[in-house]
């Protein structure tokens, strides 16, 4: 018995140590545009993003994927009018966004006993925008708004750069923290709409600029181990 206990023991740790090299991190993030990129299009990104990671050793290096949605400007108006014989409320969404997909290595001490660890990231990858006109039919019969929606041709810019950040343990097994960063990334040229407009007729239209894609990206949010 007592050598079965040790046996399912050891296993249950080594499982644990196992999934202890995989992280999972969604954060809340902040868009910035620096440069060029701000003279051409000030406005703030808002959004979310996620990373994955795995430490394919003890060696303080973790290798993954993030991924981001970010919006930069919107548009709304509300219309209303008959549709087949029914009178509906309308509402319309013109909205600017970018979709960030990364590879990403992290630099961070394989120490669990540290309770605050900083760490460094380089990340590659493509930013990807594109703009997008919705259009919603607000009905009062039913919980069920049919919608419609189009987006532009998406505009692919190859980007990368590197953050600094802090990993905050948030428990004694160290399954949970905070993670905070500031990321730069160097975005090539590319072009993309901005300042999106609705007219009277709910008719939606945009301005297309085109530079570099230099972005300065605050981020907070959670840290899991699985």
């Amino acid at each position: 018995m007592k050598s079965s206990f040790i046996c399912i023991a050891f296993t249950l740790a080594s499982c644990f140590s196992f999934a202890q090299k995989f992280t999972l991190s969604p954060t809340v993030q902040i868009s910035v545009p620096q440069s060029e990129y701000k003279t051409a299009n000030s406005d703030v990104g808002y959004g979310l993003r996620l990373n994955a990671l795995y430490r394919p050793s003890e060696m303080p290096v973790k290798l993954g994927i993030e991924l981001g949605m970010q919006e930069k400007g919107r548009a709304t108006q509300y219309f209303s009018g008959y549709v087949f014989g029914f009178y509906d409320d309308f509402r319309v969404d013109a909205t600017n966004n970018i979709v960030s997909l990364m590879f990403l290595a992290r630099f961070q001490s394989a120490k669990k006993e540290r309770k605050i660890k900083p760490f460094l990231d380089v990340t590659g990858g493509w930013n990807v925008f594109f703009s997008t006109v919705e259009v919603e039919r607000l009905t009062f019969y039913s919980s069920y708004n049919s919608s419609y929606s189009n987006s532009s041709k998406a505009h692919w810019a190859p980007a990368y750069g590197g953050a600094g950040g802090l990993d905050i343990s948030l428990n004694k097994r160290n399954e949970i923290g905070l993670e905070l960063k500031v990321a730069y990334l160097i975005g090539s040229y590319t072009k993309y709409l901005v300042n999106p407009y609705i007219d009277g007729n709910g008719d939606a239209s945009f301005e297309e600029k085109s530079s570099r894609t230099d972005m300065l990206i605050p981020q907070a949010g959670v840290r899991i181990s699985l």
